[in-house]
């Protein structure tokens, strides 16, 4: 299991880069359309590696958590690892459904979107709760490993939001047409990747932070 663990973090925080490169690419106005498509699909199949790794990571982290007595309180450790399964294998499944069937059901993005905001806000409150209420309280490592997480689906969401005038623009660029249409289509491009950037960053520096908490490098 804490191979596992770790091994996620390394495909999440790599792919991750990997698609951040490849988005350059993107939104090249100099390259041809033929190699943009080439791009966008290596960036999209990529980025399939840190949205399998996300639920996967958060399951695994709690098992070990419970394995370790930090989740001791209110349920046995076996309640907390089942439940935690549970939750983030119906979460792995959104993620491949929508991924395999070309952006999936409306609904269901919608669905897999407000699952993140009440999975970070829940986090959220839970770590809150088990700092002030729970005796003995939540040990600081696991708190801010937890709040990390939380907050890098938080900057996902973010990400999502500022992509959302990505596929019309790519699209126009497929298409072709005129030199103005062009133009905004890359413009809006650009401008679409560029928002995304220190939400990205963001990810990054919290996946370290959860990294040095797990080796209990912060309190």
């Amino acid at each position: 299991m804490k191979l596992l663990h770790i091994l996620l973090l390394v495909y999440w925080l790599g792919a991750d880069v990997g698609t951040y490169y490849a988005s350059r690419f993107v939104a090249d106005a100099g390259l041809s359309s033929a190699a943009r498509a080439t791009a966008a699909k290596i960036m999209l199949g990529v980025d399939l590696l840190p949205r399998v790794a996300m639920p996967l990571m958060l399951a695994s982290g709690v098992h070990l958590a419970a394995d370790m007595g930090a989740l001791a309180w209110a349920w046995p450790a076996v309640v907390w690892q089942a439940g935690a399964w549970l939750l983030c294998g119906a979460w792995l499944a959104m993620v491949l459904t929508i991924h395999h069937r070309s952006a999936g059901p409306g609904w269901l993005v919608r669905l897999d979107f407000w699952f993140r905001v009440a999975l970070a806000a829940g986090l959220v409150l839970a770590v809150m709760g088990a700092l002030l209420w729970q005796q003995p309280p939540m040990l600081p490592w696991l708190a801010i490993k937890l709040l990390a997480f939380a907050a890098t689906v938080a900057c996902g969401l973010m990400i999502r939001v500022k992509l959302q005038p990505f596929g019309p623009a790519f699209a126009q660029l497929m298409r072709g047409g005129s030199e103005a249409a062009m133009t905004v289509a890359n413009t809006t491009l650009a401008a679409s990747i560029a928002g995304c950037k220190p939400y990205v960053w963001a990810i990054w520096a919290l996946l370290v932070l959860a990294s040095a908490a797990g080796l209990h490098y912060l309190p």
